[in-house]
């Protein structure tokens, strides 16, 4: 099955479809400056340098990443780390007792923990000899209700890169999402998928500044993916997600790099 049968909408949780996100001040009022008080939050007055409630969007983070990736604004979402990212990935489109996924150990154990935690079936697919996706091995275990499948890339704990040729088969004949976890991309000589996404609206890449940036301590984490799916991760993620001091180190180290 080609990705022109894609339907994201097929993907997507009804409730999670229907749900009205909840908005804060910031939100509403895009024009906000620093001496706006919003009642309604009842924040401190009195600046201290984290009085104030965190730009819900990330907006100039999320400019900078943009400039530094290539990847438009609206297709990037920020997460408390890469965990998180994964989290709302399972929240938005696997329903629990019904849904499943396709994992290949060995792997990032998380993606079985919020399987588990998110009562999603984790069909396992072991990799190769020499570490490697088998594509017929994992088409066969996809059914109607086989919603994402994990390729951790570079792979933890293997640390070799997929083949270029083997995801691409997979992005092209499976049914859901695709998530390609590049927590350790940056070293790697592969170009990383970011690049791929106008071509394949079922790909989701996701990032950490924790390993390569060495920022583990301040929880980032980067989801890349269509304007579309980013849209409804939005709406399930929670207002203030990543904090002042957060957007602020991880600007300064992204800044670095710009």
């Amino acid at each position: 099955m080609s990705t022109l049968n894609f339907h994201l909408e097929k993907l997507v949780r009804d409730n999670v479809a229907r749900l009205k996100p909840y908005s804060s001040a910031r939100d509403e009022f895009k024009d906000f400056h620093e001496d706006m008080v919003f009642l309604d939050a009842n924040e401190n007055p009195y600046n201290n340098g984290v009085n104030r409630y965190p730009d819900p969007q990330q907006v100039t983070l999320k400019q900078h990443l943009s400039s530094l990736k290539r990847v438009p604004v609206d297709q990037i979402l920020l997460g408390n780390g890469s965990d998180e990212v994964l989290d709302l990935l399972f929240r938005a489109f696997c329903e629990p007792k019904t849904d499943n996924i396709i994992t290949l150990p060995p792997t990032y154990g998380m993606y079985g923990v919020l399987a588990d935690t998110n009562a999603i079936a984790n069909r396992e697919v072991l990799l190769s000899n020499d570490f490697q996706p088998q594509v017929h091995q994992i088409l066969e275990q996809v059914d109607h209700q086989t919603k994402m499948l994990f390729l951790c890339s570079p792979n933890n704990p293997t640390a070799n890169s997929f083949d270029v040729d083997k995801i691409v088969q997979l992005l092209e004949n499976f049914r859901g999402l695709v998530i390609v976890d590049e927590a350790y991309i940056d070293f790697s000589a592969e170009e990383s998928w970011a690049s791929k996404l106008q071509e394949y609206p079922n790909l989701v890449v996701t990032q950490t500044l924790s390993k390569a940036y060495g920022l583990a301590g301040i929880r980032l984490g980067i989801c890349y993916a269509s304007a579309e799916i980013i849209a409804i991760l939005n709406k399930i993620k929670p207002p203030y997600n990543v904090n002042e001091l957060t957007q602020k180190r991880a600007l300064e180290r992204v800044l670095d790099d710009a």
